[in-house]
């Protein structure tokens, strides 16, 4: 069995695969490097049924890989461009030979894959993400729960503190419609609902990742092959925008499931 473990800033995640399938899935929250993966890999052990001596080899990518030491549970910590288990999770998750595959975690990475992984390129990204929603409303609503603050946004209306395409140009512009954003906070005042204000940054984030993602879609010509992964695509909300932004622009994405396993399936894969 082969475990590829992702150290996020947030969430530790780890896959567990043999013969390359997925045999298990485990998440928990980030509480140091080396901890958490101890703490994961107790966790996917249990999940399977198996014992410390069934690992044969360990991949270990993400952020804080950098920070575990060379071993653990005796086997050396084999360490795994993150780029690079973007690129081959996103392949393998979504099926496709070649994919623009946006990674949308804490920030946001854009990556080319092809030839099964072979070819992988880094194209840029955005520090637009979930550390933005995060952020943002821990200063304006004063909660950064995540969940709490999704359901904030699916309750409020972000048209209320954003300005429109209608409101500024009174209709359609080009291939954009009336009732698309034209301004993110362009009507914020102190009157503004929280609930209006979470919609209005669950939007704007969503927006931004979607208007590079558009853009680098048909810079690459792979306007029917884009794959989003990482944790904000197991937010409803986010991915209904996404689909949102992907219509306006007539762009094809796909939103894999287990996606948000994205990198640890990628650093397994890369070992096996």
């Amino acid at each position: 069995m082969i475990v590829g473990v992702d150290i996020g800033a947030s969430t530790t995640k780890a896959a567990a695969l043999e013969q390359s399938h997925v045999m298990g899935l485990e998440s928990a929250r980030t509480r140091g490097g080396r901890e958490s993966v101890q703490t994961i890999l107790s966790e996917i052990l249990s999940a399977t049924g198996r014992r410390h001596k069934d690992i044969e080899r360990i991949a270990v990518s993400g952020g804080g890989a950098r920070s575990i030491g060379d071993t653990i549970l005796g086997l050396p910590a084999i360490r795994v461009n993150e780029i690079e288990a973007i690129g081959l999770g996103g392949l393998t998750l979504s099926g496709k030979e070649r994919a623009l595959i946006v990674s949308m975690g804490t920030g946001t990475a854009l990556v080319i894959a092809s030839e099964e992984g072979k070819k992988i390129q880094h194209i840029g990204g955005t520090g637009v993400g979930g550390g933005t929603i995060d952020g943002l409303s821990r200063w304006m609503l004063d909660t950064d729960e995540f969940e709490v603050i999704e359901m904030m946004a699916t309750r409020g209306n972000a048209d209320k503190v954003d300005l429109t395409v209608a409101d500024i140009a009174g209709g359609p512009v080009g291939i954009v419609p009336s009732d698309a954003t034209a301004s993110n906070f362009g009507r914020l005042t102190v009157d503004a609902d929280r609930d209006d204000i979470a919609a209005a940054i669950f939007n704007m984030v969503s927006q931004a990742i979607g208007v590079i993602t558009v853009m680098a879609a048909r810079a690459y010509h792979l306007e029917e092959d884009v794959v989003l992964v990482g944790k904000l695509i197991q937010s409803k909300k986010i991915t209904e925008l996404m689909y949102d932004v992907a219509r306006i622009f007539k762009i094809g994405i796909c939103i894999p499931r287990n996606g948000e396993y994205c990198v640890a399936i990628g650093a397994a894969k890369s070992i096996s």
